[in-house]
């Protein structure tokens, strides 16, 4: 059951459920794209969520009323499918090194279980991108397996250089940017995911797939990583 709340000025939020759900990341993205086509002069904005959407639109032109009745409509028409609709899966390599896992070695010794086996449990899986956060790469994935799964650091790093990976609770991510946070560090990739590179602004999309995929320290530099 979708629900439709006033979230500001000129915006509104769509939840779509109340529970993260696998299914939610793709319905909530091909609702987007819909949204998009249909209303391209009035929404300014479209940030999607776990089990919400929030639209941000021109108050020019319409009224909240007005258009939620519109963005009603359109939820009443819209065809929800299962997780089987086809998404795109992105390969991350990744360097689990104590030089680049700056949590790896404590969680090791909280999970007991020695390095190859956590690499096996990480990389194991393909995560769903379940939001964007703070940056348009910044991507949410989920979700972690029970065996490595750790609540956020208690006091957050001021800086975590870019490229670091990192898990708190069930979700993973990676850090596009330098920038402080409280994940528990696990590894590193040398891919460039910052802003830097324009076609990275379309790199993760909700209801995608990540796989991580582990690389020695060789082959981590040779690719550009830092240590």
């Amino acid at each position: 059951m979708h629900k439709i709340i006033l979230a500001g000025e000129h915006s509104l939020l769509i939840y779509f459920g109340h529970k993260i759900d696998p299914n939610l990341p793709k319905n909530i993205a091909s609702f987007s794209e819909q949204l998009i086509a249909k209303f391209p002069n009035l929404i300014i904005d479209l940030t999607p969520s776990y089990t919400s959407l929030l639209v941000s639109y021109n108050l020019n032109l319409t009224t909240y009323q007005s258009f939620a009745k519109q963005v009603e409509q359109c939820l009443n028409a819209f065809e929800y499918k299962s997780n089987h609709v086809a998404s795109t899966l992105l390969s991350i390599p990744v360097y689990y090194g104590f030089e680049t896992g700056l949590d790896l070695e404590r969680l090791l010794t909280e999970k007991q279980l020695d390095l190859n086996a956590f690499i096996d449990i990480h990389s194991s899986v393909e995560y769903l991108v379940y939001a964007i956060g703070f940056s348009p790469v910044f991507a949410f994935l989920g979700e972690v397996d029970s065996r490595i799964r750790a609540p956020r650091l208690a006091t957050p790093r001021i800086k975590i250089p870019a490229g670091y990976v990192g898990v708190a609770q069930s979700q993973t991510a990676i850090y596009p940017t330098d920038s402080s946070g409280g994940w528990n560090i696990i590894g590193r990739t040398p891919i460039d995911l910052s802003l830097n590179n324009p076609s990275n602004i379309d790199k993760f999309k909700t209801g995608d797939r990540v796989k991580f995929y582990p690389i020695n320290k060789n082959e981590y530099i040779k690719h550009g990583g830092k240590l």
